[in-house]
């Protein structure tokens, strides 16, 4: 008796080529769903770069206000500084903002007392980790002279 009747010649190497489209097919589908995976890793290191950076320049805006309220005439141009060197815990730096005082006018108080009026605008930008993420922020001020 031979054997060659139980296999049939039509079917001989077919699971071999089903198994090879299917592990085709999945590897596509994980190779798509892992580049997902690496584009969304990607954005949520940008995103939060961003936020670094923005958390430096609010820092820089903060630090002059402080300068502006203590009433010294702030300088033409300040310097850079880092964050480490200000109270904040930020890993990114920031450039003290650039400003300029301009007078608004003048009021007699209820005393009697003319008083000037100075706007400064500010100007502030931080930088995040990565050195091409920056963020640039302007906040205006008025001081009583």
């Amino acid at each position: 008796m031979k054997n060659d009747d139980f296999y049939p010649v039509a079917q001989r190497g077919m699971a071999l080529i089903l198994s090879l489209i299917f592990l085709t097919i999945v590897t596509l589908v994980s190779l798509s769903s892992m580049q997902g995976a690496m584009t969304q890793g990607s954005m949520a290191l940008n995103q939060q770069d961003y936020s670094v950076a923005l958390q430096a320049a609010e820092a820089a805006l903060q630090e002059a206000e402080r300068v502006l309220e203590r009433g010294n005439k702030p300088p033409a141009t300040w310097t850079s500084y880092t964050a480490d060197s200000a109270s904040a815990t930020i890993e990114g730096q920031y450039q003290m903002p650039q400003q300029t005082g301009e007078v608004i006018g003048s009021r007699v108080t209820s005393q009697g007392v003319e008083t000037l009026e100075v706007l400064y605008r500010l100007e502030a930008r931080g930088s995040g980790r990565l050195t091409d993420t920056s963020v640039r922020l302007e906040a205006f001020y008025v001081r009583v002279e």
